[in-house]
């Protein structure tokens, strides 16, 4: 069985690579698979061949035809040499536009990915693959004396497809990433959907496709195949015992991410229930925490919508986050009321847009400075250069960086500015303390009286000991005792709340339940790679140069692994682009970030509009085709 990175030290193949015979494993007498970071298989019939995913450049004879069962470019472009070559490709029909029309989908992106609320893959092709035929379920594809049944299966796509064959003897089923190894996904971050019977979004989609993942595993699993080849991982010789433990692991994760969701208290128990449903099937049982205790804000603290008003005993006041215009005219009425004489600053919690997008507005209506902890000042100056979730497209000038765990006193109060990554790794909070009063945390968006703020994967909720939930519960704990109580504060709840210790007990013993749940159903050394897509990516992630220019970029990759690893990016350039010399592999220690200076030179004679800068990641034996990218805007 493969597992983690160990899973993925088997030889792989590129486009250049030449392969020997010994390289093949012989699934049948006319079935080899070529294993690699994305498998290669090859059908023979007579004097042709079929492929499967792709295969090496030179490949003897030359595949009639390949099929391909998703769209995503970190798998397609293994077999684009083969297609260029003059190999049919056959595709998913609701896939089709991906790989003919990949710029229409990078230009409806470009238009919405600093707002991005959809959470769908990034992963596109970023050229066009010709396709000579698109197929749907019951389709049948004839090769020689072969019937390839199509099955519809999405899960790790939404519209992907599996291919039937009995070949030999045996069935066949090629099912794409449907399935990693001895039940196992490749990563959680590409099932965030959204749900549309319990009416919830992509963004508080978390797993939501797991649910189609189910479906798609039952049809494989009513199919009897002797063989599963995957698109990655081994070949699985015993489909049925891997189905049964990835449909138990999908409902255990399931179940334990519903009994810690914030997403209780906003959505209620009916809507949960629905989502239950789905992927627990009929009449559920599953835990959600009892709502905390919570009680009605202090006097001194003023709500609306996601902002919140500091009020000191001066008539001055402070702000927490502003994401609209309408929290603006409320801070203004106060004014009017002569509730708040003037507003002495305001620290940015987070930078999703709804606590973000008219922060800088309100720094110049009322001539004030803007707060923020400096790991994620940048993301709040620089938008543009980065890609998270559900962010917005006004910048915020001239921030003032606070490191962790800054202390202030400000009136009558004692500030305290924290680190805080709970509902996204980019996240603070605000300890305020007041002489005879309980402290109140201002947590941003990072618990609810119900659970903790984890519904969307693509936030970055690392699960190391030091970040994320465990760092935040800690904090809460650490505070808590020093302190004698505290209040928390969520700028979406109008109460302030708190957790008992049995509930906070709870919370962390569920999580790292999860982490546990994830070590099994995540086929890597760690199970941060599989819920953390950046852990290898481009900064800036967007950026404009004119025709002639040049482009600084940073490559930064994190090692979540225990140990240390050699790390390698590779670019793939758009046409008319040029790299400048310099160092393209670093070792990086354990549970640490670094980043690799790179340089790339525009064209003089390249045009106007999008282009897409991808990278191939290499660590130790572990090759991802294009797994990053960048978006360059060449102006005129």
């Amino acid at each position: 069985m493969f597992h983690g990175f160990r899973a993925l030290t088997t030889v792989f193949a590129t486009a250049s690579l030449t392969v020997s015979a010994a390289d093949f494993r012989q699934l049948s007498s006319n079935v080899r698979l070529l294993p690699g970071s994305i498998n290669a298989a090859f059908i023979q019939q007579g004097d042709q061949t079929m492929a499967v995913y792709g295969g090496p450049s030179r490949t003897s004879p030359k595949p009639a035809m390949v099929l391909f069962t998703h769209h995503r470019r970190d798998v397609v472009e293994t077999g684009r040499h083969l297609v260029e070559q003059g190999t049919a490709a056959v595709v998913p029909e609701l896939e089709r536009s991906y790989f003919e029309s990949p710029d229409q989908h990078w230009a409806e992106f470009s238009k919405i990915r600093l707002v991005d609320a959809a959470q769908q893959t990034t992963k596109m092709l970023t050229r066009p693959l010709p396709v000579t035929r698109g197929v749907t379920e019951g389709d049948v594809i004839n090769f020689g004396k072969l019937r390839f049944d199509v099955v519809s299966t999405p899960g790790f796509t939404r519209d992907a497809v599996s291919y039937i064959a009995d070949i030999d003897g045996r069935k066949f089923a090629f099912t794409g990433d449907l399935i990693y190894g001895d039940g196992q996904i490749f990563d959680l971050y590409s099932f965030q959907d959204r749900i549309p019977e319990a009416k919830i979004g992509g963004y508080h989609g978390y797993g939501a496709r797991l649910a189609q993942l189910l479906e798609s595993l039952a049809k494989i699993e009513a199919l009897a195949p002797d063989f599963i080849v995957p698109a990655r991982g081994p070949a699985i010789s015993e489909p049925a015992t891997a189905i049964r433990k990835l449909r138990e692991r999908v409902r255990r994760l399931y179940r334990n991410y519903l009994s810690t969701n914030a997403l209780y208290w906003y959505f209620k128990e009916d809507r949960m229930r629905a989502c239950a449903e789905r992927i627990l099937g009929p009449d559920p049982k599953f835990d959600l925490m009892p709502y905390s205790r919570h009680e009605e804000m202090p006097d001194w603290v003023m709500n609306t919508g996601t902002t919140r008003v500091i009020l000191s005993e001066s008539g001055a006041a402070f702000m927490l986050d502003c994401g609209s215009e309408r929290y603006i005219q409320f801070v203004k009425d106060l004014m009017r009321q002569g509730i708040v004489k003037r507003i002495e600053g305001i620290f940015v919690t987070h930078y999703h847009g709804d606590h973000t997008h008219h922060v800088q507005r309100a720094a110049e209506e009322f001539d004030c400075p803007v707060y923020a902890i400096e790991e994620y000042a940048d993301i709040l100056e620089h938008p543009e250069a980065w890609h998270m979730p559900a962010g917005t497209p006004y910048s915020i000038k001239d921030i003032i960086a606070l490191r962790d765990d800054t202390t202030v006193r400000w009136h009558e109060y004692e500030f305290t500015f924290r680190f805080f990554p709970g509902q996204t790794l980019l996240h603070g909070a605000l300890l305020v303390q007041k002489a005879n009063t309980k402290p109140i945390f201002f947590i941003g968006d990072a618990f609810t009286p119900s659970g903790l703020d984890d519904y969307c994967v693509q936030n970055r909720n690392l699960l190391h000991e030091d970040t994320g939930y465990l760092k935040c519960l800690k904090m809460v704990r650490d505070y808590e005792r020093q302190l004698g109580g505290l209040w928390l504060m969520n700028e979406h709840v109008t109460f302030v709340f708190d957790y008992t210790e049995e509930q906070k007990d709870y919370l962390e013993q569920r999580y790292r339940e999860r982490i546990s749940i994830l070590k099994e159903l995540l086929p890597w050394d760690d199970p941060n790679y599989g819920i953390d897509e950046q852990w290898a990516w481009f900064y800036p992630y967007g950026a404009e140069v004119k025709a002639g220019g040049s482009i600084r970029f940073k490559f930064r990759f994190y090692n979540h692994s225990p140990k240390a690893r050699d790390m390698r990016v590779t670019p793939n350039l758009p046409d008319g682009f040029s790299l400048s010399p310099g160092a393209l592999s670093v070792r990086v220690p354990p549970r640490t970030e670094v980043s690799l200076p790179l340089q790339v030179e525009v064209g003089k004679t390249v045009k106007p509009g999008l282009h897409i800068l991808t990278a191939d990641i290499t660590t130790d034996a572990v090759q991802l085709h294009q797994w990053s990218e960048a978006i360059i805007t060449v102006t005129e």
